[in-house]
């Protein structure tokens, strides 16, 4: 059950912005600090360009357009994270309940101290930890080919050298997955890693394709879920915690090529299928700068989709690869056999056929 929009208020009212924000990593001094796009910005942003409204709950770089908004918004940009997710953590993180008197919200501070009682935070997550939550996880779902899934992929025109290659699950035995995974590691482990919501339930009950992200080994520590339902709104659920890598990583080995670039793992997979070097992002505003990296040697060709997001998007990186003097074109040129003119609000399966 999602929280209502009264809740969401009270919540933000509840919170001090600049505390969540050094909760977050940020080193905020008089109500600024370095924005977190430092590339964006002359010199790096030298001088801080990131401000903080005590009063109104707000945040904005002057700089960067895309970078503004309340408590919410800056979680989901700091950890990579839905609206949902955001709220989860902030709950989780400070307990806003136990400063407000019930149905009363607590009333904004000046002062960066929080008007929240905080608990104490849990031990890290080693990567190994995580890495065996998330395996056995995926090795506890079944091949598509004999689930709802195989049709919506054909639809979508991949088929199975695709999914077999890019080793795609579906989660068919929900409940027994779920007692399973408790009996093994424990509900409070399945938590935190963000298998299990705070209620204690597994969270892919509507999202039951799996995406795996898999390393050069072919071992997978994140991956992305998607509905195959019509009527539930939001399409795709990603693993809480930072993406620790582009989807389908073993294209980019370093070596002298061309590869195509993609927003969502369904539009990586069309180009796969047409054995075209292609690499994902989860979402929009996904890149990270310390991804650059792993373009080392290549020519990239961003394929983002074709909206006012998709063209937003596209300009960030082009302006992290341009950094790193990293050649890189928008949906093709005259140097490729093909560039994509995708319509107004079309993505690469759109291009390629696919149905929704």
């Amino acid at each position: 059950m999602q929280d209502s929009h009264d809740e969401i208020e009270q919540l933000k009212a509840s919170l001090s912005i600049t505390t969540v924000a050094e909760k977050l990593g940020l080193n905020v001094v008089k109500g600024r600090c370095h924005c977190f796009y430092p590339m964006r910005h002359a010199h790096g942003d030298r001088t801080p360009s990131l401000s903080f409204s005590e009063e109104r709950g707000l945040f904005r770089c002057f700089v960067c357009p895309d970078v503004r908004g309340d408590v919410i918004t800056l979680v989901e940009m700091l950890r990579d994270c839905s609206f949902n997710e955001a709220v989860r953590w902030l709950k989780d993180e400070f307990r806003p309940w136990m400063a407000v008197e019930q149905g009363t919200p607590a009333p904004r501070s000046n002062s960066t101290q929080s008007a929240v009682v905080e608990r104490p935070k849990p031990p890290e997550i080693s990567e190994l930890q995580r890495m065996k939550v998330v395996l056995s996880f995926l090795k506890k779902l079944d091949p598509v080919d004999e689930t709802p899934a195989k049709n919506y992929l054909i639809k979508r025109r991949i088929f199975k050298p695709v999914w077999d290659k890019m080793r795609l699950r579906y989660l068919t035995r929900y409940e027994e997955v779920s007692l399973e995974l408790v009996k093994e590691f424990g509900l409070e482990l399945l938590q935190r890693v963000g298998l299990f919501n705070e209620k204690g339930n597994l969270r892919y009950f509507k999202h039951r394709l799996i995406f795996p992200y898999l390393d050069s080994e072919y071992r997978s520590m994140y991956f992305q879920a998607r509905t195959i339902e019509r009527d539930v709104k939001q399409k795709e659920m990603n693993l809480a915690g930072k993406v620790p890598y582009p989807y389908n990583l073993q294209v980019l080995d370093g070596k002298p090529g061309w590869v195509y670039l993609c927003e969502g793992a369904i539009d990586t997979l069309t180009l796969v299928g047409r054995s075209m070097p292609a690499v994902g992002i989860p979402g929009v505003n996904s890149f990270k700068a310390e991804w650059v990296s792993y373009f080392k040697n290549k020519n990239v060709v961003i394929c983002l989709d074709q909206d006012e997001a998709g063209r937003n998007g596209t300009k960030v990186i082009q302006e992290l690869l341009n950094a790193s003097e990293i050649k890189n074109t928008v949906n093709g040129s005259l140097l490729l056999p093909e560039r994509f003119r995708m319509k107004e609000g079309e993505d690469m399966n759109d291009y390629f056929g696919g149905k929704h």
